[in-house]
Order: C-alpha cells, then sequence, then structure tokens
C-alpha cells in the first residue's frame, strides 16, 4: 500500500488511554498503523498490542510495516472485525487484562482513495465499498437489488438524506434500463437531477454514499458492540478512547458512554443511604466514568492539514 495516510488526533487518541510500559493494549480499527506504532512504543518492549482489521489489504501492508514487532511478540495482528472482540477474548487471555482500547471508526485515505475500492465519489470505480471484500453484500448489490422502501430507508436511516425519497426513485427508475455499475454513474445520476435550495461545498450524493458504506460494513451495528464489549476486556482503571466522523456514530459512543457512566437512574435513590461509592457504584451496575463530558476535537492546524479530520470528535471514558 502506498497512498499516503494521515493519521486524525493521533498522539491525542493514545495519550487518552493514559499507558504504562508492560500494559497491554487493542488498536481495534489498525489501518496502516499510525495509531499502532504509538501504542507500541508506549507499552514497550514487555507490553503488547492486539491490532484488529477485516480489510485484507491491511493487514498485508501490516505485516510488512510491523514485521519485527510480529516476530518478538509485541504485535498481535487480527484479520477481523472488532466485533468480534468478545468472541477472541479467551483466545488471547484478554478478559480483565487490558489498559486500553482505541478506535478510529471510518473509513482510511487509502481506502478513499483508491477507485478500485469504490468508497470514492469523486473518481470512478467498481461499486464496492467493502471493507472485507471477501463478504457477499457490496454496493452493487443494494443500488442494483434493494426494492424502493429498502433504499429510502438506508438512505434516511444512514445519510439522513432529506431527498431519500427522490433518489432511490432515480435508481430505481435508471435500473430499468441497466445496472447502475460504477461510482460515478451514482454519483452523476444524483448530482444531475438532485437540487437543493441552500448550494453547499459537498457534493449532492456525498450523504448516500455514506448511507450505503455504512450498510453495507454494519458500521452503526459493529459500533454498539464494541462499545458493549470492551468493559469486559478492560481491567479497572482501563480506558476506551473512539474517534467518530459523523453524528450517527458519535451519538452511539455518546450514549454507550453516558450508559456505562450512570448505571440504573432507578438505584439512585440508595444515595440517601449512608454506603461507600464503590459500593454505590456496584448496587448501581455503574461501570465506568467519562473523563471529559465534551468530546476532544481536532486542531486549527491538523484540520488545514488534513481536511477530513474537520469532523472528528474523540470520546474517552475509564472502567472503574
Amino acid at each position: 500500500m502506498t497512498q499516503p495516510h494521515i493519521t486524525v488526533l493521533k498522539e491525542q487518541l493514545v495519550s487518552a488511554l493514559n499507558l504504562s510500559d508492560s500494559d497491554w493494549a487493542i488498536d481495534c480499527t489498525a489501518g496502516f498503523g499510525g495509531h499502532t506504532e504509538l501504542l507500541i512504543e508506549l507499552v514497550g518492549k514487555k507490553g503488547k498490542v492486539f491490532a484488529f482489521d477485516r480489510d485484507p489489504t491491511a493487514i498485508e501492508y501490516l505485516k510488512d510495516k510491523f514485521a519485527n514487532e510480529i516476530k518478538d511478540g509485541n504485535l498481535v495482528l487480527i484479520e477481523r472485525p472488532f466485533a468480534d472482540l468478545s468472541q477472541i477474548i479467551d483466545t488471547y487471555n484478554l478478559r480483565g487484562n487490558v489498559a486500553g482500547i482505541c478506535a478510529d471508526v471510518g473509513v482510511s485515505s487509502p481506502q478513499l482513495d483508491q477507485a478500485a475500492r469504490g468508497f470514492s465519489l469523486m473518481s470512478d470505480g467498481p461499486l464496492d465499498m467493502r471493507m472485507d471484500q471477501t463478504q457477499d453484500l457490496s454496493a452493487y448489490e443494494l443500488v442494483n437489488g434493494f426494492d424502493k422502501s429498502q433504499l429510502i430507508d438506508i438512505f434516511r436511516r444512514y445519510g439522513e438524506e432529506p431527498k431519500a425519497g427522490l433518489i432511490a426513485s432515480l435508481i430505481v427508475e435508471h435500473r430499468k434500463i441497466k445496472p447502475i455499475e460504477t461510482t460515478l454513474q451514482l454519483a452523476n445520476l444524483i448530482e444531475k437531477n438532485v437540487h437543493y435550495k441552500t448550494k453547499s461545498r459537498k457534493h449532492p450524493a456525498t450523504k448516500v454514499f455514506q448511507a450505503i458504506r455504512i450498510f453495507v460494513n454494519d458500521e452503526l451495528n459493529q459500533l454498539e458492540k464494541l462499545c458493549q464489549d470492551a468493559v469486559e476486556v478492560l481491567k479497572p482503571c482501563g480506558r476506551l478512547s473512539i474517534i467518530s466522523f459523523h453524528s450517527l456514530e458519535d451519538r452511539i459512543v455518546k450514549k454507550s458512554f453516558q450508559k456505562m457512566a450512570e448505571g440504573s437512574k432507578a438505584d439512585h435513590q440508595l444515595r440517601k443511604l449512608p454506603i461507600s461509592e464503590a459500593e454505590f457504584n456496584r448496587l448501581c451496575n455503574i461501570q465506568a466514568k467519562i473523563i471529559k463530558p465534551f468530546p476532544l476535537l481536532p486542531n486549527d492546524k491538523e484540520i488545514a492539514d488534513n481536511p477530513r479530520a474537520r469532523s472528528a470528535k474523540l470520546r474517552t471514558i475509564e472502567k472503574l
């Protein structure tokens, strides 16, 4: 893989985990190794990093980039989606032994910039969008096979697209003549026929492409699963840090963190009793505390250097 990739909030994400020498850490979205590299440095020769990625291309790149670290046992590559974390906990003795877990969700620059992967609406390529290209469902099957009502629901739910009905109708009418096979065919169809009162710098197909990608890769369910399973893997005072890039992702992270930090509100009457904080947390099923109430955002310099960072939000929670 030769495409350049600028890791978003690189130091901030790893720093938020508060790792020490000899710790174990998990990078749920290893990608092209930006955060993984820093994690390995922080945990040192006696520590260990477990790096997940479901993209075979990324895994092959990481095998070459970190050949020495893999050989020395400091890095373990796991070619699976991070939602499978709970399934491999006991395989690697992770339960309650991990000091930090991080995830940088979304699509990496190399994936976006490679036309053949079908993620980008700015360059022509096959309608694919699969992070794991061994899975059956691709963007092509979705666009050309799903019925109108299904397309409307996907565009609204995962793209928050206000003209979902119109776009779904355009797709259904077009494919009656011939299938939509490439990214530019879909992007141009939307651009020529969908107009908004307020002009935007964004391409009119942006939200549709986002919705298709999220659905094809089951991204939101994967993220929810990670938030649910992470606490079981973390040791006490271990941290989970997640970077999200749009409101749907951030909403899941925010609500999941709040749920873990608030516990059962019905049991808050226990505060009236003479009870220790630790016992109160146990009885109320409070699992963690939020490090900061608001997300950490990239600064102006990072956004100028990497415009794709502009929507990034970093949230961190610590297990009690």
